[in-house]
């Protein structure tokens, strides 16, 4: 497997608060993950920037785990402790009120994988017969509308709250996450904000994944490239897993 990270700020916005993390521990178990952050100032640089650092860190201490359980519980319990810190650094001072993050990641270990998600960024799965597949589930009204036949998915790409978040990492007190075994066959796994997926369509992501003759680092370019082409009008960030290449790794 290789894997390889990219963030760009984009065309439009003055700084890039999304940031992203690809942890090993000795075991071999990675664990990839991307952050959107939100808040005024800075804060949502610091919320996205502490969740990565932080995952980062105790996960490369972590020796291995035991059993697929081990492996969910390990992440419940670390999203409540980094959720209560941004919480409580919100609440510090009138400059990080309402600073919080998405948290969209992918854990492979030998006791199990799992895709994690809180928020709308989002994680893919290119299968083996070429197929791109959302794994996540977006934590936003409009999601929740199209859920309630409240909206169409065409409806949804022009609702004008099609950015409201209804769950956040550091935001409330409290925070929900989905964990969700990972799919057994896949070429390829993919983690990106919405910098990304929000401005390209599935169909030029796909058709990109599936590009075999480029290198998986062009790929990962080209996606960003695709992003920016298509107005950079966001902080766009990807993680490119690919499980046909040899060990390795570029960040």
């Amino acid at each position: 497997m290789k894997y390889y990270g990219i963030t760009d700020r984009g065309r439009m916005r003055r700084t890039n608060q999304d940031n992203y993390g690809i942890a090993t521990n000795l075991k071999g178990d990675v664990f990839a993950m991307v952050c959107d952050g939100i808040g005024g100032a800075n804060g949502g640089d610091i919320a996205s920037r502490m969740t990565v650092d932080y995952f980062a860190e105790i996960f490369a201490s972590q020796p291995g785990f035991s059993s697929a359980d081990e492996v969910r519980k390990w992440l419940r319990h670390h999203i409540t402790i980094i959720n209560s810190r941004i919480y409580k650094k919100g609440k510090s001072s009138d400059e990080f009120k309402g600073m919080g993050t998405t948290l969209c990641g992918i854990v492979m270990t030998s006791a199990g994988s799992f895709v994690l998600n809180i928020g709308d960024s989002r994680a893919y799965v290119l299968d083996e017969q070429g197929q791109l597949k959302q794994l996540t589930t977006d934590h936003t009204l409009v999601q929740d509308m199209i859920s309630h036949g409240e909206l169409t998915r065409q409806e949804a790409q022009t609702y004008p709250r099609k950015n409201v978040l209804t769950n956040a990492l550091g935001v409330w007190d409290t925070v929900r996450s989905d964990i969700d075994a990972l799919p057994e066959e896949a070429r390829a796994y993919l983690i990106c904000t919405d910098g990304l997926h929000g401005y390209v369509p599935e169909e030029k992501i796909q058709s990109i994944m599936n590009n075999r003759r480029r290198d998986p680092s062009l790929r990962i370019r080209q996606l960003v490239r695709a992003a920016l082409d298509a107005g950079g009008y966001d902080n766009i960030t990807v993680i490119l897993m690919d499980l046909e290449g040899d060990a390795g790794n570029e960040q």
